[in-house]
Parts: C-alpha cells; structure tokens; sequence
C-alpha cells in the first residue's frame, strides 16, 4: 500500500483547530517559532574566534562559493533539499527586487566562508524590522562563537542603518538547539506554528 504523509501548519495559539487536528488523527511533528530582538540600545560588538572575519558577499564574485557553503551547512535542516546552482542563484538573488548584498554577512577564515547571516531590509508584513532568512556556520566550524558573532554583527548593523527590530525563523525541533542561542543574543519568542503530521495509506 503507497504511504503518503499530510502534512498541515497552524498557529499554536489556535487550540480548537490543534484539537480538530488531532481528533482525526494528524500528529504534533514540529514546532516552528519567529523570533525578535527589539533594540533600545546599540547591540554588543561581535566576539570572533581567532583567524575568523565578517564582511559582505562579494557580488559577482563568490556567488558560487557562497552556494557550495549553503548546501553543506543547510544540509541539517529538516526538508533541505539541494537546489541547482542556477535555480539558487535565481530565487535567491535576481528575482530578489531590492536584493542588497550588503545585508549578507559572511564569517570568512581568509577567503573561505566558513557561515553567513543572508538578511532582507524588510519582511512582508513587519514594515518596522529587517529579517535574517538564513544563519547557518558549517559543521568544521560550530561551536565557536561564529553564529552568535554574525547576529551580533547583523544586528548592529541593521540598528546603524536606522532599524530596531530584526526577526528570524527557527525549527525549536533542530537537534541544534538554535533557539536557545537566539535568545542567549536577546531574541524572543512571539509566534508559534506547530507542523501537523498524518500517515495515509492507500488501499
């Protein structure tokens, strides 16, 4: 018999449809949360490891580079699937109307990119706050205070350029446990959406 999985999201905070849900049969998988830092004052100075920079993504010159060091990092996020280059390049940077490359930070250990903060100045509807669409360092390289120096460098430019808020996306489900760091950077939680999971089986 073919197994497919149905897959529904809804906010945590709309417990009736949750418990509809779960009366015919869908299952609690994973739990998604947004994030945000709301700044009063300028964010601390990022803390590097020795050897390790920060700057923006060279464009049209590292595009590649930059993609090769995605796909390794992303690889442990759950649902990643490898893009080709030129369909990443594409949703990620040309069809992108106010693509700005000075809001992709790279963590470099001379010229390799060793992880990255990719932000947007603005995110539908949150007009007041920029946004971090992916922050990742590659396995070689965790654990060492990378990420946590690229929020803190993103953030501090975010609040140079004239913004105060900054939020991101994060699976609280992750085995990395990348919530906990987000908050130690003074981030909270303000939505929740919980992944919906049923098995069906095809007669």
């Amino acid at each position: 018999m073919p197994i497919k999985i149905a897959h529904i999201f809804v906010y945590a905070q709309n417990r009736s449809a949750c418990k509809r849900l779960e009366a015919f049969g869908y299952q609690n998988a994973r739990t998604f949360q947004r994030m945000r830092i709301d700044m009063t004052a300028p964010p601390p100075e990022p803390t590097l490891p020795d050897g390790i920079t920060i700057r923006t993504l060279r464009r049209g010159q590292e595009e590649r580079a930059l993609y090769e060091a995605f796909e390794e990092a992303q690889a442990d996020e759950w649902g990643h699937e490898r893009m080709p280059y030129d369909q990443w390049l594409y949703y990620f940077i040309e069809c992108e109307s106010d693509f700005d490359p000075t809001l992709w930070f790279l963590a470099c250990e001379g010229e390799e990119i060793v992880g990255y903060a990719l932000c947007r100045w603005d995110r539908p509807g949150e007009p007041d706050g920029s946004t971090v669409r992916y922050l990742a360092v590659r396995r070689a390289w965790r654990r060492r205070g990378i990420a946590l120096a690229l929020l803190h460098h993103t953030f501090g430019e975010i609040y140079r350029r004239g913004k105060r808020k900054v939020g991101l996306g994060v699976d609280a489900t992750s085995y990395t446990g990348a919530e906990r760091l987000y908050a130690r950077a003074g981030m909270f939680v303000f939505q929740t959406t919980l992944h919906y999971e049923k098995v069906i089986r095809d007669a």
